[in-house]
């Protein structure tokens, strides 16, 4: 069944828009200050595809629901994005990333990213694809590369690498980011793991 976009949800698409370019605007981090201009600057328009097919396995919705009833209110930004993507959820497509050659194939059906922005998005935006990363428990998410720069806006427990970091526990509310091209990964631990993430291009 398709989605005609309702006045409910394009406001709590721009509510979110808005909370993410004011987290990552008063972020410490020097490349967050790139990142919230090209979030404010986006231009996201809607569109009608979603379809019940590209839906949530029912195996991830526990992991979802207990990612983000646990997930962090400590500032009236973070409570707006958690608020604003309560109602999109049951609206986004649900896409999962293929093991590459040579890679343990285990985390393919214990992921999915809900698409917001982007190609499978309920919203086009030609300069950002902005999505939610779902992890269940004890899943790590494959080292990869990518050349557009790319942010995560961290909503559960778990840990993250980066090449010239190592791994580290950004914890709830925290924020990553990856410059183009670097080499990274993420791992959930005993807690689902859920986070925002964005790609500038």
């Amino acid at each position: 069944m398709a989605l005609l976009l309702n006045a409910d949800l394009i406001e709590s698409a721009r509510l979110l828009q808005r909370s993410l370019y004011k987290i990552l605007l008063n972020s410490a981090c020097p490349d967050a200050q790139v990142h919230a201009a090209s979030i404010d600057q986006a231009q996201w328009t809607t569109k009608h595809l979603w379809d019940e097919s590209n839906a949530l396995p029912r195996c991830l919705l526990p992991d979802l629901s207990q990612a983000v009833d646990a997930a962090p209110r400590t500032h009236e930004d973070l409570d707006a994005v958690i608020g604003a993507l309560s109602p999109l959820l049951p609206h986004l497509t649900w896409i999962k990333r293929q093991a590459q050659a040579g890679q343990d194939d285990s985390f393919v059906q214990r992921h999915r990213h809900g698409m917001i922005t982007g190609p499978a998005g309920l919203f086009e935006c030609p300069s950002l694809t902005l999505g939610l990363a779902l992890m269940a428990p004890q899943t790590c998410y494959p080292f990869h590369q990518h050349p557009p720069a790319e942010f995560y806006l961290v909503l559960s427990p778990g840990e993250w690498y980066r090449e010239d970091v190592g791994w580290w526990s950004p914890g709830a509310g925290g924020i990553v980011f990856n410059p183009p091209s670097c080499i990274h990964a993420m791992r959930s631990m005993n807690v689902p793991l859920l986070a925002l993430w964005g790609l500038i291009h």
